[in-house]
């Protein structure tokens, strides 16, 4: 079954200035890591070879937390860039060593400026 054919990359200025907006608009940081997410995988996603996606991290950055952070991969290289932002939940095992999330704490916003994620596109869409 051949692949279908590949799509141009979007438009970079177009792609820098709704993620800027989205990133500088309005709510918190968990509703607006949230509406990059969305838009980006709706307007650009599969269909350009991207995935917005969250990984979940147990006690890695610090033990009694998971922190579930915002990452851009290519579907076809499989790159990633570094976390975008990230959720911060706090976490518990029980007497049976199962870990559970309790309550949210935060969101951070690591990445301000969209211009290393337009880089990522541009530089993954060469396929």
């Amino acid at each position: 079954m051949p692949s279908s054919p590949k799509l141009p990359i979007p438009n970079p200025d177009v792609l820098h200035r709704e993620m800027a907006a989205i990133l500088a608009g309005e709510g918190d940081n968990y509703a607006r890591l949230n509406r990059l997410r969305d838009w980006f995988n709706a307007n650009i996603g599969e269909q350009y070879g991207f995935e917005l996606y969250l990984e979940d991290v147990w006690n890695d950055h610090k033990q009694g937390e998971t922190w579930f952070e915002y990452i851009l991969r290519s579907l076809h290289t499989k790159d990633e860039t570094a976390p975008i932002g990230y959720d911060v939940y706090k976490n518990h095992q029980d007497a049976g060593g199962v870990w559970h999330l309790d309550e949210y704490v935060e969101s951070v916003i690591l990445m301000p400026d969209p211009t290393p994620l337009v880089a990522f596109v541009r530089e993954n869409s060469s396929i």
